[in-house]
Order: structure tokens, then sequence, then C-alpha cells
């Protein structure tokens, strides 16, 4: 290998150009001219930035030799053109480094940057996400060695109906064995969460997971929750919202102050914000902690479950009948009626939510009954029947 100059360029300009060996080193780490030259292109023909996405995707067609990989170039290499032309440097890249340092901008003006977790709404619109899970890449390096951090953008309606299911506890069997046994192959589910959850989610709602846990715990987590299997049916695929502090604080949180709530709270409201009036329709939890986060955030009482140890399911409003996953997938189309897509069917299910058979049979409506509108005292064969029916149908009534 040798460098090129600019007297031999002059002499061989189409061989050279052409070349499948020629390299570039631009700000210590070297690059095929194929690479490159995209980027060339951008910046003088069209006066913009290549994305980084787009770069990544040459670096992956184009792989330089192993044994240049991370090589630095020489001294006396001047690379300040090749910079100042490529522009590939991201808003990310000036964040993660200049915090809140001013920026030349436009006309000399000072454009300050400050660091944040939230995109802007003109970020998401110019991102092609597709309805669902959208799974995005962060770059933290230009090098190819680097490897990307990835997560997910679920792009959902503002009218869904949001399901809550809390991960401890809740879809595992206990709290502290729910950390432990995933990690030595013992799933340590309770029976029946996944086909519950998969018809609740086959009916039109959105399920979205929520648990106390660190962030340090994510992928851990999401793991976990993708190989939970029963039958053949995996739990379905949803948002994974994790405590942004770190290890001992969440523990501090949760164990000594005892006021997990806190977080989740203040997490559920800053999402209630993307959607319309009341979008979270139940929750799963198994402490009374949870039902006072659910409660915060406008999800009735009626659909409020709180799971024990023993996998047993009771509702907020009755608490002496209890059921199971299993025992509440068969009247899962009372409580989660069938949601139909598109908008205005949608709107349309939500104002006749009122007169659907799970509001018409709960014992509050009956109880807040006028006198005057009392259905005529029923005999006593009737009524014997009407409380076995009361008994067995409780689900239907709460």
């Amino acid at each position: 290998q040798q460098r090129l100059s600019m007297k031999k360029l002059l002499a061989y300009p189409g061989d050279l150009s052409g070349s499948p060996d020629l390299c570039v080193s631009v700000r210590g780490s070297i690059y095929r001219w194929q690479v490159l030259a995209p980027a060339l292109m951008c910046a003088l023909c069209f006066g913009g930035n290549m994305p980084l996405q787009a770069h990544h995707q040459l670096l992956e067609a184009f792989p330089m030799d192993r044994r240049f990989q991370g090589q630095k170039p020489d001294a006396g290499l001047d690379d300040e053109d090749g910079t100042d032309l490529l522009g590939l440097e991201d808003t990310s890249e000036e964040l993660l480094e200049g915090g809140n340092e001013p920026k030349a901008g436009k006309n000399g003006a000072k454009k300050y940057l400050r660091k944040t977790l939230v995109p802007s709404p003109e970020q998401l619109r110019s991102l092609p996400l597709r309805p669902g899970a959208n799974t995005i890449r962060f770059y933290l390096s230009l090098k190819a060695s680097v490897e990307p951090v990835t997560a997910s953008i679920f792009l959902w309606t503002s009218n869904a109906r949001v399901v809550i299911s809390d991960v401890d506890g809740t879809i595992t069997k206990s709290d502290a064995l729910g950390h432990l046994l995933p990690r030595v192959g013992i799933q340590w589910a309770q029976k029946g969460v996944p086909q519950l959850l998969d018809r609740v989610n086959k009916n039109g709602y959105r399920v979205l997971y929520l648990t106390a846990r660190p962030i340090g715990q994510v992928d851990t987590t999401k793991a976990y929750l993708q190989n939970v299997k029963e039958d053949g049916v995996h739990l379905p695929l949803g948002p994974v919202i994790t405590s942004p502090d770190g290890l001992f604080k969440s523990l501090n949180r949760e164990i000594v102050q005892r006021k997990p709530e806190e977080f989740k709270i203040e997490c559920l409201k800053n999402l209630q914000k993307l959607f319309g009036p009341k979008p979270f329709y139940a929750g799963f939890g198994n402490k009374p902690t949870d039902a006072v986060s659910y409660r915060a955030v406008d999800v009735p009482d009626s659909r409020i479950l709180i799971i024990n140890p023993h996998g047993e399911i009771h509702n907020e409003l009755n608490q002496a009948y209890t059921t199971s996953y299993d025992g509440l997938r068969e009247l899962v189309d009372l409580m989660f009626p069938f949601v139909k897509a598109g908008t205005e069917e949608a709107e349309e299910d939500d104002k006749t939510e009122d007169f659907s058979m799970h509001n018409f049979w709960k014992l509050p409506g009956l109880a807040q009954m006028e006198p005057s509108q009392a259905p005529p005292s029923p005999t006593k064969k009737e009524s014997s029947d009407n409380d076995v029916g009361l008994q067995t149908g409780w689900w239907a009534l709460v």
C-alpha cells in the first residue's frame, strides 16, 4: 500500500478513482473510497449530510481489511478537507460531547444544544415508523467495530386501549425468585398468563409491561418476556418500561421506602398525555401499590386485577371471590370485548362501551338503580337461580 499524492492522482485519475483498493483516512479511521464517495456527493452536490444509518450500511457492504480496522493514520496525513466535506457528525454526537456549549449556527447566531432523552415531534415525524414495533439503532461511534445500541419505538393510534401488566409477581410467580430462576433457565411464570394476554391482544388491546426494575436490567427483562411460553403461545409484544434509576436507588425505593408507586404513577401519567382521554383500560398487578398506581391514571376499579403468589386473582371491588388466569381467559370476551381496527370504528366502540354486557351486569350499576326502575321481586325459585348466576358469573358482574 502506498500513500496517494496529488501528482499521482492527476497522472492516473481514472484508474485510481475506480480502484477497489483506494482507502481514505478520516479522524483516525480508515475507510474504503466506496464508503466515503457518497458522503462527498451529499455534501458537494446537495449541501447536506449523509445519514449515519446509510453510512453504516455502506460500511457493512464495503468492510475494511482486518489489518486496517482501528488503525490510526500517519501523523503527517492531513484530513481536514475530508472532515469538513463529509459532515457525518450528527447532533446526537454533539449532545454526547458538547453539553450546553454554544455552537455556531446560521447567520453567525449562537445555537445552544441541550441533552435530552425525549425526541422532538419533528424528529419523530422524520422517522419511517410503521404501526406496531419499530427497531431503531443508536450508533455511538463511526467505527464499524463498535456495536450499536438497539431499542424499539411503538407506534399506536391515539385512541388505543392499553392494558398495563406488572412483571415481578404478576407474570412471574414471585418477586425474588422471578429475578433469579430465569437466569438459570427456569421460566417461573404464572400458569395461563401467556394465553390470557395473547387473547387480550387479539381482541384489539395493546399490552404495556411496567416494572420497577432498574434500567440496567432492561435487556434481561425483555429477553425473559420474549421467552415466556406455554403450549406454544408467547406473551404479546409490547413496550417494556423500567425505572430510569440504577440498582441501589430502585431497591431503596421498593424495599426500604416501599413506595414503588411513585415511579409508576409518574411514568403512567406521562404516557397518558400521549393518548386521548382514559387510554388505560385495565391493569394487572400483585400488590396494593399497583392498584394505587392504576387508580391514579383512571383505570376503573372493576378492571384492576391483583394476583397473589398462589396464582389466585381477585378484583378490588370483590376480594372474597378469586379466580385464575385460566378462569379469566374463559370470560375474556366479556371483560375485554373486541375492539375493531380503524379510528372511526374505535371511537364508536368508546361511545357504546357504557352499554356493553360487562357494564350492564356489574353490581354497582344495579345498586344505583332507582326504586321506580327496579324489576319486580322474583319468586323463590327464580331468586335461587339468580343467586347461582351471580356466584358463577362474578367476572361479568364486576
